[in-house]
């Protein structure tokens, strides 16, 4: 039987992980993702998408490695769809690292996050 995990030649330890997708309390989605990606940082955790002007988390991305152990919380801090940042597209879960699982996110997200970068735009 073979383990869920390898080691790659560096010593990188790589794991699947999965999890599901909640803006609000709504539901978008799988993603699933190698943990051991160097361009995502290593991190091996949940996300909660925390406003900094209401402080409200307002997004949530729930991770499990594979032996289905939910994983932590880490903070993001970027505000909600109905407050200024000037650091990333207010609502957007593409912050940080996590821009780098474009390829991993559900359609349904991609539209959004396609949205809100349109009408940043438009607001401009």
């Amino acid at each position: 039987m073979s383990t869920p995990w390898w080691t790659d030649p560096d010593g990188t330890l790589h794991e699947i992980y999965t999890g599901q997708i909640y803006i609000g309390n709504k539901h978008f989605g799988p993603i699933s993702y190698d943990s051991g990606r160097r361009d995502l940082l290593w991190h091996r955790c949940s996300y909660a998408f925390f406003c900094r002007v209401c402080g409200e988390v307002w997004a949530r991305i729930v991770m499990f490695n594979s032996r289905g152990e939910q994983q932590a919380f880490e903070p993001v801090c970027v505000s909600c769809k109905e407050h200024s940042d000037l650091w990333n597209v207010p609502g957007s879960l593409l912050a940080n690292h996590l821009d780098r699982l474009l390829d991993s996110l559900p359609p349904e997200v991609l539209r959004r996050e396609l949205e809100l970068l349109l009408e940043k735009e438009l607001a401009v």
